[in-house]
């Protein structure tokens, strides 16, 4: 993958929705653009979709979160969390949870750009994802109390449509279950807003 395009296609109008509807659970199809932010006033979070190349192969990094964490436990997800009052920005959020929860440092990595902001309404937060370089092999250091593990696949695998497949999940505090699409990468599933914005990347590199 060219990392210079890459960062080109950022700063250029992104295909948010369009991309995210793709992927996006079957209850949340309809309300995705109508969200009224000013009556649900969400908490601001960001993420980090970490790139690096090993033989030749750009890799994504992924996490599976901590079965003791609140919220989503269990899940695979980017590496990331909340906003805190003294971040500067959303980036430096994502790249302080980066190094929080992986052990890579911001110094380390090239910011490329961000997608576009997703609103999560289970847990009432506004994601942004930030799209990092990492040239060279990362030496993840995984915090344990929130990071069961972590999990690197080749980006070009999510090109593979036989890997996309639906089933009912469990949602997030509630005892309702809805359907949704998924990516299921060797056994691995990917499902919510973690796909919904590795959906918006892959467009963005395809």
């Amino acid at each position: 993958m060219n990392i210079k395009h890459l960062k080109r296609k950022l700063k250029e109008p992104l295909p948010g929705y369009k991309s995210h509807l793709k992927m996006a659970p079957k209850h949340r199809m309809m309300g995705l653009m109508q969200t009224d932010f000013e009556q649900f006033k969400p908490k601001l979070s960001a993420v980090v979709a970490l790139l690096y190349t090993e033989a030749g192969k750009t890799k994504i990094v992924f996490i599976r979160r901590s079965e003791n964490v609140r919220m989503h436990p269990g899940q695979i997800s980017f590496p990331g969390g909340r906003y805190e009052e003294g971040d500067a920005d959303l980036e430096v959020t994502a790249l302080r949870e980066m190094q929080e929860e992986i052990g890579i440092s911001p110094e380390s990595v090239e910011v490329l750009g961000h997608l576009t902001d997703l609103y999560v309404p289970p847990s009432n937060f506004i994601v942004r994802a930030y799209i990092c370089y990492l040239p060279g092999l990362p030496q993840f250091q995984p915090q344990p109390s929130e990071v069961q593990e972590i999990l690197a696949f080749e980006l070009d695998r999510f090109r593979d449509a036989s890997i996309i497949k639906t089933k009912s999940f469990a949602t997030y505090n509630s005892e309702e279950r809805t359907e949704a699409p998924y990516f299921d990468i060797d056994g691995t599933i990917i499902w919510g807003a973690t796909a919904m914005m590795l959906t918006e990347l892959m467009d963005l590199t395809g």
